[in-house]
């Protein structure tokens, strides 16, 4: 029941109304079982409620009741709750708590749920805000059925009353005799009580508590209309004495939960708590104080810090400690460490500051704020004094001073008052201390004048050590030094030898008091003489402060050092923070006065801080490890009672020390502004001499170095590597000054490596893409001789090595290039990418050439950029990776392919390939690849020299593969080179290589053997060889299966043998004769082996029917076709593979088709070898279906018949198992007992819904009497996915026939139930005559069976056939599919008498004689029914017309009796129901499939106006969406037909849609954008896009057509602005293109586009949260997904792509005319226009950006590409606001460069594709004059090429044409001042054809071949001339 439930949540509330159980609270073990039952069932729902994870946006309140559903029972409200409270049973009010407790528990996991940005950012249906508006809903909700506070309160008030009587009534017994001396104070009894609470109302208690804390989380509207005084609670568990020991941890720790989670305002924690007058004489005690009492009593550390934590909100809440409560924790700490005797008096002196502070707090804010005025002034007086007159901004403490004179209580307010806000470094100097300190000082000044014998020496103790670590916790200690020296001087008169603290104290801070600023305040005591020594064990704080207060020799000696360092790694986590800061304030004042120390003091001291600051970042990390590991090991479940470890680790989960300690060290002003601000010439204010800032800033960098480097690491695995951003920038401004300097004047340069260096080194990994790459680009400027040195005279023979700058260099390519560049961006300019193949050319280093190849791998377009030299270069180097550069350059560029040949060409090439040629095999591979495909870029005479050169060189090694046995990739590699490299027909050496090759064939697995023996058939092409070649090919083929299937018997290796029997299939086809021995070992081998491979069972049957075709002296050699057969169907697998299983899982169809096929082959070749033993084989595989296997086997049992083996004389009217089953029955039982299965038994095995479904999608079109050829008799549906799931009527029929003859007992009954009656009747809707000529005959037969049959419903079934009967006018009339559907309903409802329509059915048909063929039957009647079940009658008739509505007889039929207005019209009515919707629109949908319904409806009906209508609608739910999408996607390809195919007729000729029904759709489809969303189905969005695709491109070429035949259009323009901005953002939503939505939402906001902004989502704000949310979201959502379902959803996301590109290529930006201004006219419209250009301006961009960045990120689409082009040329070149807005962005331009290198490459080897690379070139030119690329003395001949190329028609000339202007766009649009790859490529040209190919040669050219000669002389002319 529980799983039920859990599965159908909505069932929830019906169950609890009709169970009996009772719910009314009340001390019964039913009841207690009852709420467990409760408990369990919705303990078992699940936590988030589901209502929130459907696809289908709910209504508010709608949702809120779901969800309300699952959250609180429906027994559940105020009263009973209430009710239960109320009673005085414990248990009871357990359960009634425990049970809240889980209501509310639930709700906050929903409330949390709701409430997290990142689930509504990617959702498309909710937003955060409508999920906070139903938040709101939500908690009202659930507070109106739980019980108010005041009852919750009762509850606790009546534990402590029933306490109070049970501690009186004991009291009683043991006092009854003896008068009572003194009353016992309430307190006391209370807290006794809950020391003797039972556990039983201990959990109790601790429930409550823990439903207050939910309350408050939950329904906080409820606990703020409460007035009860919270405080009360802690009534008990503290007193005037402390925490009582007797009171339970649990209730401690809950109650501190409560008063922590609760507001301040329910809590009187200043005012004095009701007490009993023997209380009232001791002096009142507030409850703050009981607090403060707690915290210094209690035992457990998890209280303690829940209490410390309490106080200190309670103090914030009060507002005085807006900016300084961290300063509380010092005050609390102190406190707790005070001797145990002493504490009591200094909570008292603490207590009495912080009331009056909190009561009074503006004489101590004042007076705080007037000394940091005073410190401030005086730091700038001393500054200006140091410096002459050199003023420095005091930030904005005057500003903020002056206007906060009077405390203002919430940080909010201040901000808007001030008016800007607060950052945390104004607040440290507006607020370095809290008004504590005065108030402090004064009590104390107070306390010690009032009383002179020294009784206040723990309270001066006390404040003494809270000061200190006060004065080291400051960032500027003179302020808060200025308020001491104040309160001091009041303390003049004083006898200082009592309290010696105050004069230590005193002498210590005066260390920070400029000398003129200091005052006498205290006398030298005559007892202080002498300073004791340093106690070297104490803490590290104390430690430190001694040895600063003896001075800096103490400090620096060793063993004091040594035990600093020690203690700084050990400190414990809660005084790491301090620590920090202290030895930050000491070392600021050691940088200010580093003038006053000596030259090896200072350095040393620096260096002692900045390493102690290291080791207190090592503690912090290790700490914050050892956090991490308690929590994984402690995942506690939060229940009432949780043990003390766990608390605090889930205390420690909110720790913030590391990230604190590495925040105080990385932002302190004084590291920030003194890093490396030599190195950029930005000193900070400093009176110190250039000397001593040297040696300062040295020290302080190096320092930071080792602090950055120790500290950058834990910052990223935060991420909150933005606190080094300035550290960051230094290093970039320093260290890109330190490069023009050497770039300017290398003599000044030092050999060792700057600071600047050193950080940029160690440092680069964290620092931003941005600084790396302008560093990176300024080092390549460098001068070759900077990057490079040579250290030796030894290392002459190797080169030059990298300098440091050359390392550094290479380590941030290497860092660029492994994080991934955004999109478009190129990380090297053109410049870059030459300046670094130089570089490579003049060392040797290896890392350089691995980042050289790595930029090549990223970015293949810069191979346009590198020089020819580099590969010379690299080919010299002949290392792997300078091998693999040169593969990389030949393939991405032309000119290094030439230059690769004409190194070849060279004369020492040979020798030097033949000595290395394991490691130039690969480049040779990689340029023999190439070789074929840019033939027309260099003289043919140059490619046809260079083969003899390779092969010389190469062939005999190659040769040797043929030997190798073992199969690697250098094999491979050696295979696939000699394939390309073989000789002519006639040579010797491919003579040998034939010999070889065969034996080579037959043993070898790699494939690549063939790939040479196919080159060689290409190569013997025209020779008479090729036949012989070919059968010793045949040959090897199959000796190598045989071979392959004798090694590996079991498994098959499908990759291997796939593409053997491919081969053997084609060479079967080609050679047509085989060697009858390798046929018979393939075919024993094969059946042997790979029975069950159906690839195999393929290729045997082509095999036999091309062998054994036709009599021949071969088919008489091979093996006969009898023992083939024999071999095939004795086979032990055979009847295994063959028979049909009842569960048939589909593994095996493939298999079986295959064998089926076989035998078909081997029988029409020979009738001879049909047995009648054969038939119970075949009817056991056969399945009855329309699957191909069963139509086949039909066709061979058909065949049997034919050769007299007829089922009817073997009375075998079984199929499948039960074939099977009964043939086993009749061997083993023998002749005699033989009995025939009965007709009832036969029926039986017919599926009753698998008829239903066959009747559904009858086969209208099957013939009964199929044609003799197999693939002709084979009937097909591509409408419907699997036709195994349909019965075949062809076997059907004629078995009805066999089983209804007249000497056959029928099961009538029976006949009609598995609707066999119902397939009989449909059958007489088919198009075949003889189809349902065989139904009337089955039909006649049944009705004489059914006259005598005796059942119920007997004489029904026989009046519908009399009434279906008298309705035929005609013989063989065939009926209309609808109703022959009617009749098979009506025939299965009538054995239904239990239903409704069983009534109304009966009814019609006894008030109709006949059957009128030409209306729906009863359709009126039953549409407008006005019955009680008039929706059932409804939805009968809907889903009627809808399953019968096939063809145009059907949509005839309905249209006659005017239904389709009915439908229409009744859609939009209030009656109609959403079901009845859905089943209208399906009836549409199968009409849409019917040419003339589908044209009739949109004429005659205005089905798309109707649509239009329903679209209006603000929302649609996605069943609906869905429907029309496919409603609207089928009716427009209907209409379409073949209208978009005759292309080549004439236009006149041509037939078109009319422009208003193209434009209607048009129309539709735009309306419907605004409804597509995200979770559509995928194949509906393809289905939109593809529709709106067509429609756009049929639209054009009907006006294109108009145009031709001058006719008038109207309207041109097809989609706005607005549209496409709509469109584009759908898509981006789609496809979480966050870049898009970006653009399109800015685009929006700035034009203030209505209907796009009423679109764009909040989820689109936080776009940097949810970028790296959607990463993972993504990364998990795939990986959770079916990997299927995810493949399909890539491909539909990419056809809906592909069709969007088109759609945005049909757009015709309108860019108005500037309107021309007349006089005296005002500017308004002047305004409009050119916002309306503008924003067409903007639009264009982001469709421009978006089309080319989805063309360069996946395989071209060319017909795509072409319309792009076309677009861009047409409707952006002539506008040239639109080009200059679209060039003004650099990725971009990159993206259109890439865009044009893979046009490029594709246009390579198709001749096809120069049309749109000539279009593509002519709009690059076009774009470059834009940019004004174009001084250079080429220009002008490139654009004469293009243009020239454009007209050309010889393919060749325009080819070399196209090529020439592509090499010039590559080198000038890359940046290069001269299009020296142009030049380059002339050059080789000119110079091959000068040097390297006699006259001769010449003279043999072909004419077409010299086109690139002939261009590259006129070129080089110019280049001379230039």
């Amino acid at each position: 029941m529980m799983n039920i439930l859990k599965v159908c949540p909505d069932l929830l509330n019906r169950y609890f109304k009709e169970t009996r159980y009772s719910f009314v609270p009340r001390l019964k073990s039913a009841w207690m079982d009852n709420m467990k039952l409760l408990r369990k069932i919705y303990e078992a729902q699940p936590e988030i409620s589901s209502s929130f994870k459907t696809s289908e946006f709910i209504p508010l309140p709608r949702l809120l009741s779901m969800v309300m559903v699952t959250t609180v029972p429906a027994v559940c409200n105020k009263i009973m709750f209430t009710q239960g409270l109320n009673l005085p049973s414990t248990v009871v009010k357990h359960s009634i708590l425990s049970l809240v407790s889980m209501i509310l528990k639930r709700a906050l996991k929903n409330i949390e749920y709701c409430l997290n940005e990142e689930t509504w950012q990617k959702s498309e249906i909710y937003t955060l805000s409508v999920m906070q508006e139903f938040v709101q809903l939500y908690r009202e909700a659930i507070s109106k059925l739980l019980p108010d506070m005041n009852n919750l309160v009762a509850v606790w008030q009546s534990f402590l009353k029933q306490g109070r009587e049970h501690h009186s009534g004991q009291e009683e017994k043991r006092e009854g005799d003896a008068p009572t001396v003194k009353a016992v104070t309430e307190t006391a009894e209370v807290a006794e009580q809950h020391g003797s609470d039972d556990a039983e109302t201990l959990f109790l208690k601790a429930a409550l508590l823990q439903v207050i804390c939910l309350y408050q989380k939950v329904v906080p509207h409820l606990v703020a209309r409460s007035n009860f005084d919270f405080s009360k609670l802690l009534k008990g568990i503290v007193t005037e004495k402390g925490l009582r020991e007797e009171v339970p941890p649990v209730l401690q720790h809950h109650i501190l939960k409560v008063a922590l989670e609760l507001p301040a305002n329910k809590f009187a924690w200043f005012r004095v708590q009701d007490v009993s007058e023997t209380e009232k004489v001791s002096g009142e005690k507030s409850v703050f104080y009981l607090l403060m009492k707690m915290f210094v009593t209690s035992n457990h550390s998890h209280l303690k810090i829940s209490t410390k934590k309490l106080i200190i909100k309670v103090l914030r809440d009060s507002g005085v400690f807006e900016y300084t409560w961290k300063e509380l924790a010092v005050w609390l700490e102190h406190l707790d460490n005070t001797k145990e005797d002493k504490k009591e008096a200094v909570i008292q002196f603490l207590e009495r500051i912080l009331l009056k502070l909190v009561t009074n707090p503006y004489p101590y804010t004042d007076k705080a704020a007037d000394l940091v005025q005073e410190a401030s002034m005086l730091q700038v007086n001393m500054l200006k004094q140091d410096s002459d007159n050199v003023s420095i901004p005091i930030s904005h403490i005057d500003d903020v001073l002056d206007m906060v004179d009077v405390l203002i209580e919430g940080s909010d307010d201040l901000d808007e008052e001030i008016g800007f806000t607060l950052n945390e470094d104004m607040v440290i100097q507006t607020f370095p201390f809290s008004a504590v300190v005065p108030a402090a000082l004064e009590a104390r000044n107070m306390l010690l004048l009032q009383t002179e014998n020294g009784t206040g020496a723990h309270i001066v103790e006390y404040l003494v050590a809270v000061f200190t670590d006060l004065l080291h916790s400051q960032r500027e200690p003179l302020a808060l030094c200025l308020m001491f020296q104040l309160y001091d001087k009041d303390l003049q008169s004083l006898k200082v030898s009592k309290y010696p603290q105050l004069y230590r104290f005193n002498q210590y801070y005066k260390l920070w008091i400029p000398q003129q600023s200091q005052e006498p305040v205290f006398k030298k005591p005559k007892g202080v003489c002498k300073e004791p020594t340093v106690a070297l064990d104490s803490v590290f704080t104390t430690l430190l402060r001694e040895a600063y207060e003896r001075g800096s020799n103490t400090l620096l000696e060793d063993d004091i050092q040594a035990k600093l360092r020690d203690l700084a790694s050990q400190l414990p986590p809660e005084q790491l923070l301090l620590g920090v800061k202290h030895v930050l304030l000491y070392l600021k004042s050691t940088v200010e006065n580093f003038g006053n120390l000596s030259k090896t003091f200072g350095p040393r001291l620096i260096d002692l801080y900045v390493d102690l600051l290291n080791s207190c970042l090592c503690r912090g990390n290790q700490i914050e490890l050892n956090n991490q590991q308690k929590r994984e090991e402690q995942r506690a479940e939060s229940g009432l009672f949780m043990d003390e470890e766990s608390l605090i680790t889930e205390e420690s989960s909110n720790d913030k020390t590391l990230e604190d300690t590495l925040m105080l060290i990385f932002r302190h002003p004084t590291l920030e502004s003194w890093f490396l601000a030599l190195e950029q010439r930005s000193l900070p204010q400093s009176a110190l001499n250039p000397v001593a800032v040297k040696l300062l800033s040295a020290h302080l960098n190096s320092g930071l170095l080792q602090l950055l480097k120790t500290g950058a690491p834990m910052l990223q695995s935060m991420d909150h590597k933005h606190v080094l951003s300035k550290y960051f920038e230094a290093i970039t401004k320093s260290v890109l000054k330190e490069l023009q300097a050497e770039g300017k004047d290398r003599s000044q340069v030092s050999a060792k490596k700057s600071h600047q260096l050193e950080a940029l080194e160690e440092l680069h990994i964290y620092m931003a893409a941005a600084q790396l790459k302008e560093i990176t680009l300024t080092m390549l400027r460098l001068p070759e001789m900077s990057l490079t040195t040579r250290e030796s005279e030894k290392s002459l023979k190797k080169g030059k090595q990298l300098s440091f700058y050359g390392h550094i260099l290479v380590q941030l390519l290497t860092e660029s290039y492994q994080r991934q560049p955004q999109q478009g961006e190129l990380l090297l300019s053109t410049e870059h990418i030459k300046a670094l193949g130089i570089l490579m050319s003049a060392s040797a280093s290896k890392d350089l050439e691995t980042v050289f190849l790595q930029a090549l791998h990223s970015e293949p377009v810069l191979a346009h950029a590198v020089s020819v030299e580099v590969q010379v270069h690299c080919l010299n180097q002949r290392s792997e990776t300078s091998l693999a550069i040169v593969c990389m350059l030949i393939k991405h560029c032309r000119t290094h392919l030439l230059q690769f040949e004409m190194w070849c060409l060279s004369n020492a090439t040979g020798k030097y390939l033949k000595k290395n040629m394991e490691r130039f095999l690969p480049l040779i591979n990689v340029y023999l690849q190439c070789r074929d495909q840019y033939d027309f870029t260099r003289p043919s005479a140059v490619v046809s020299a260079v083969t003899p050169v390779l092969r010389k060189a190469l062939w005999k090694e190659l040769c040797t593969v043929l030997q190798d046995t073992e199969t690697s990739h250098e094999t491979t590699v050696k295979l696939q080179v000699l394939s390309k490299l073989l000789p002519s027909s006639g040579s010797k050496g491919l003579r040998n290589l034939i010999d070889q090759l065969p034996a080579a064939l037959e043993k070898a697995e790699n494939n690549e053997s063939w790939t040479v023996a196919d080159a060689i058939s290409r190569v013997l092409e025209n020779s008479e060889e090729l036949h012989s070649w070919r059968r010793c090919l045949l040959s090897a083929c199959m000796k190598g299966l045989i071979v392959m299937y004798n090694s590996s018997k079991d498994e098959s290796k499908q990759e291997i043998e796939r593409p053997m029997l491919l081969r053997l299939e084609e060479l079967l086809h080609l050679v047509g004769e085989v060697d009858p021995d390798d046929w018979y070992n393939l075919v024993k081998t094969g059946l042997k082996y790979r029975y069950r491979d159906e690839a195999f069972l393929k290729v045997l049957n082509l095999a036999i029917q091309l062998l054994y075709k036709k009599e021949s002296s071969l088919s008489q050699s091979l093996v006969k076709l009898s023992k083939l057969h024999m071999m095939v169907t004795q086979h032990s697998l055979f009847l295994s593979t063959i028979l049909r299983s009842r569960e048939e899982d589909g593994t095996n169809i493939q298999t079986r088709e295959a064998l089926v096929d076989i035998l078909l082959t081997v029988v029409e070749l020979s009738p001879s070898l049909c047995e009648s033993s054969h038939l119970a084989v075949l009817l056991g595989s056969y399945g009855a279906t329309l699957s191909t296997v069963d139509q086949k086997v039909l066709l061979l049992l058909r065949l049997y018949e034919k050769n007299e083996q007829s089922l009817i004389n073997s009375r075998i009217l079984l199929w499948g198992p039960a074939a099977v089953e009964h043939h086993k029955t009749c061997k083993s039982l023998g002749k005699s007992l033989w009995q025939q299965p009965s007709g009832e038994e036969i029926l039986c095995l017919l599926d009753r819904e698998k008829m239903m479904k066959t009747i559904l999608s009858f086969p209208q079109h099957r013939r009964l009497l199929s044609s003799q050829e197999v693939q002709e008799a084979l009937y097909k549906d591509e409408s419907v996915k699997n036709l195994g799931d349909f019965y075949d009527p062809c076997f059907l029929l004629q078995l009805f026939s066999e089983l209804t003859r007249p000497e056959c007992v029928v099961a009538c009954h029976k006949f009609v139930e598995v609707n066999a009656l119902g397939l009989t009747v449909a059958a007489l809707s088919s198009y075949d005559c003889n189809m349902r000529a065989a139904a009337y005959f089955v039909l006649a037969s049944f009705r004489s069976h059914l006259e005598g049959a005796r059942f119920r419903e007997q004489s029904q079934l026989l009046y519908l056939l009399d009434a279906v009967q008298n309705g035929i006018r005609q013989p063989n009339l065939r009926f209309t599919f609808s109703l022959t559907l009617y009749i098979a309903r009506v025939a299965q409802q009538i054995l239904k008498p239990e239903e409704h329509m069983y009534i109304k059915i009966n009814r019609f048909l006894l008030s109709h004689q006949y059957l009128d063929l030409r209306k729906v039957p009863g359709f009126f009647q039953l549409f407008y029914s006005f019955d009680f079940e008039y929706k059932t009658e409804r939805e009968w008739i809907l889903r009627f017309l809808g399953e019968g509505l096939r063809d145009k007889h059907c949509y005839e039929l309905y249209d006659y009796q005017r239904i389709f207005q009915v439908i229409l019209s009744f859609f939009n009515s209030p009656l109609c129901d959403e079901g009845s919707q859905s089943r209208i629109l399906e009836i549409l949908q199968n009409a849409a499939c019917v040419t003339r319904a589908a044209y009739e409806l949109i004429q005659g009906h205005s089905l798309l106006t109707w649509i239009v209508h329903i679209l209006e609608k603000r929302f649609l739910e996605n069943k609906m969406i869905n429907k029309i999408v496919s409603l609207l996607h089928t009716l427009w390809l209907t209409n379409l037909g073949g209208k978009r195919e005759i292309k080549n007729q004439s236009q006149e000729n041509r037939k078109f849609l009319p422009i208003q029904l193209v434009n209607e759709f048009l129309y539709v489809l735009i309306t419907l954008i605004k409804h597509i969303r995200t979770n559509l189905d995928v194949a509906k969005l393809t289905q939109f896009f593809s529709t709106l695709n067509s429609v756009l491109e049929y639209r054009a070429i009907v006006v294109e057509a108009f145009k031709e035949m001058s006719r008038f259009t109207v309207n041109d323009s097809t989609l706005s602005n607005k549209e496409i901005l709509l469109l584009l953002h759908k898509w981006s939503v789609i496809k979480k293109d966050l870049q898009l939505q970006e653009d399109v939402q800015t685009l929006a906001q700035k034009y203030q586009i209505k209907e796009l902004l009423k679109n764009i989502k909040e989820k689109n704000k936080s776009q940097a949260s949810s970028r790296a949310y959607h990463h993972i979201q993504k990364k998990n959502e795939i990986e959770r997904e079916d990997d299927i379902a995810a493949d399909l959803k890539a491909s539909e996301l990419e056809k809906c792509r592909d069709h969007l590109n088109s759609i945005l290529a049909h757009w015709e930006p309108v860019f108005p005319a500037p309107p021309i201004r007349h006089q005296g006219e005002p500017l308004r419209s002047a305004e409009l226009a050119d916002e309306a250009v503008d924003l067409t301006c903007a639009s264009t961009y982001v469709v421009i950006k978006w089309l080319v960045k989805s063309m360069v990120e996946r395989s071209l689409n060319m017909q795509n590409v072409s319309l792009i082009l076309r677009w861009l040329q047409n409707c952006i070149l002539p506008h040239p606001v639109a080009v200059q807005e679209m060039l003004r962005d650099e990725m971009l331009r990159n993206n259109i460069f890439k865009f044009y290198t893979q046009v490029c490459e594709a246009s390579s080897g198709a001749a096809g594709h120069f049309k749109e690379l000539c279009l593509f070139s002519s709009v690059m030119l076009h774009l470059m004059d834009a940019q004004g690329l174009t001084n250079n003395s080429y220009h002008e001949l490139i654009k004469m090429l293009c243009l020239s190329a454009e007209m050309e028609e010889d393919m060749n000339r325009k080819a070399v044409c196209v090529f020439l202007t592509s090499v010039y766009i590559g080198d000038m649009w890359l940046g290069a001042q001269e299009p020296d790859m142009l030049i380059t490529h002339v050059k080789l040209i000119c110079s091959s054809t000068d040097d390297k190919l006699n006259d001769d040669d010449l003279e043999t050219h072909k004419q077409g071949e010299e086109t690139i000669m002939t261009l590259c002389r006129t070129l080089y002319l110019a280049t001379l001339g230039h």
